[in-house]
């Protein structure tokens, strides 16, 4: 049975339409879902006839795309995941190699989350269970309306998530909201929501769905408190504080990026019909012309020509007698050589606005028409994981927690609740890096510029104080207990 999706509802106020309507055009340009965009794009930029003219968009350009790709770097590899040590061997089963956050591949999903997080500003983890295991789904701010309490802006209070459903009598596909509100902590509810045409929640279908209310005291998300909460992190590529969305920062670099994608159309016009020496007649016709594009403003006569044509032309009856017919050509319509180094000299200048260094965009050849590659070098990515950091370790300690009380609600653990620490795998040093930071640090200790403590804590950063110290003392009594002579 084939089922038609219908078109997705308005949102319920017009600063929110705006942003699904950006978000939107972001996530397209993340997944490579562009086409229709770029087409608006030309339309922008050329009238019709010229439109027509140029010919097939090209979609091999997306700087957007590329400055998001280079800068996720957080999750290449799992983060080590812990617990306060007097609960460790209560989150067992929760954080062991075999527990339920990889079981639900969480880490893998991560890195898709802040791909989009960076793209899009924020993103939304939805923690559930199903077949009795923990399971992730990222959502797109697109999908999302939420509130948030002013006094604390950045985490939402109520969030209505959009989802597709099957209608339980027509069978039909349908909108629906899912909708958690926390917003009066003594009367929570999570509704199933079905949504008309123009935006509005209309049937509550809760009972269809889920068989029961679920408002109230039968609200199914709370901790051990019984305080109820959301079962969503929210993830922001920066902590700005002020507010929950900020769907707009660096749109210049997704605006720049489609543009670029229309110079590179425009090159590949000029490389097929403008890159050779432009030719005219006076007082002669070419023989065997056709005509194209009939039914535009692009109508015009032309034969198509390879260098093994042979063109013949005809005098023009009316020119009889007043000369010779004169055949000449000018110089070539196009150099896409220059082109080509002026759009990537554009895209490198994009890349550089969204994050990027200028040093890390390297050419690909000599050549100037390869153009340019996003090719971050190790020390460039460990700068994108510690700018980064702060904000994705504060969303993944929420799915941390959230993941245990939901865990402990629906599966019937009895998980650690708060206490959680994440530390994140830092890209290791290469060869030529790790010898010049030896030999500096080295030098150092030895001149009395740096404790021990400190020294190790360059090759360490994640270790505290504490456990720097820790460490040391055990190397002290290992190498007391290993050199002393045997008995």
């Amino acid at each position: 049975m084939q089922y038609l999706q219908p078109q997705k509802p308005p949102a319920p106020d017009l600063a929110t339409q705006k942003r699904w309507e950006h978000s939107a055009l972001r996530k397209r340009m993340l997944c490579g879902d562009w086409h229709e965009d770029l087409i608006n794009e030309m339309q922008s930029h050329f009238t019709e006839d010229r439109r027509a003219i140029i010919g097939i968009e090209d979609m091999s350009s997306n700087v957007f795309m590329g400055v998001c790709k280079a800068l996720n770097a957080l999750y290449n590899e799992a983060p080590a995941v812990g617990v306060v040590e007097e609960r460790a061997n209560q989150a067992e089963d929760l954080l062991a190699k075999n527990g339920l956050l990889n079981m639900g591949g969480l880490w893998p999903i991560m890195q898709r989350t802040m791909y989009y997080t960076i793209g899009m500003r924020e993103m939304f983890l939805r923690i559930d269970v199903h077949n009795n295991r923990l399971v992730f789904v990222p959502v797109t701010p697109d999908m999302i309306y939420a509130e948030s309490n002013p006094a604390d802006p950045m985490n939402p209070t109520m969030i209505a998530e959009l989802k597709l459903r099957q209608h339980t009598q027509s069978q039909k596909l349908i909108w629906t909201y899912d909708v958690f509100d926390i917003r009066d902590p003594e009367n929570p509810s999570y509704r199933i929501m079905e949504i008309d045409k123009d935006g509005t929640m209309s049937n509550n279908l809760t009972i269809d769905y889920m068989g029961t209310d679920l408002d109230g005291s039968l609200y199914p998300y709370r901790d051990k408190e019984n305080k109820p909460f959301l079962p969503y992190s929210c993830y922001h590529a920066q902590l700005i504080g002020d507010k929950l969305f900020d769907a707009y920062t660096n749109s210049e670099i997704l605006m720049g990026s489609l543009t670029a994608a229309c110079l590179r159309t425009y090159l590949c016009h000029q490389i097929r019909d403008c890159a050779f020496p432009q030719r005219y007649v006076m007082g002669c016709g070419i023989d065997g012309g056709g005509l194209y594009d009939t039914d535009n403003q692009a109508r015009r006569l032309a034969i198509p020509t390879d260098p093994s044509s042979i063109l013949v032309f005809s005098p023009d009856a009316e020119m009889q007698g007043l000369g010779q017919p004169i055949i000449g050509q000018f110089a070539n319509g196009a150099d896409p050589k220059s082109l080509m180094e002026t759009i990537v000299q554009f895209e490198r200048l994009l890349a550089t606005a969204g994050g990027i260094r200028a040093s890390t965009v390297q050419k690909l050849s000599g050549d100037p028409r390869s153009g340019y590659a996003i090719a971050m070098s190790r020390s460039d990515q460990r700068d994108a994981q510690r700018r980064f950091k702060p904000a994705m370790e504060a969303g993944d300690l929420q799915t941390l927690r959230k993941a245990a009380m939901i865990s402990n609600k629906m599966l019937g653990t009895s998980f650690p609740e708060s206490g959680y620490t994440i530390s994140y795998q830092t890209i290791p040093l290469s060869k030529e890096e790790l010898e010049a930071v030896r030999k500096d640090t080295i030098e150092k200790q030895l001149a009395g510029y740096l404790t021990k403590v400190d020294a190790l804590r360059v090759f360490n950063p994640d270790l505290s104080y504490d456990e720097a110290v820790e460490y040391l003392k055990q190397v002290r009594l290992q190498n007391i207990e290993f050199t002393s002579p045997i008995s």
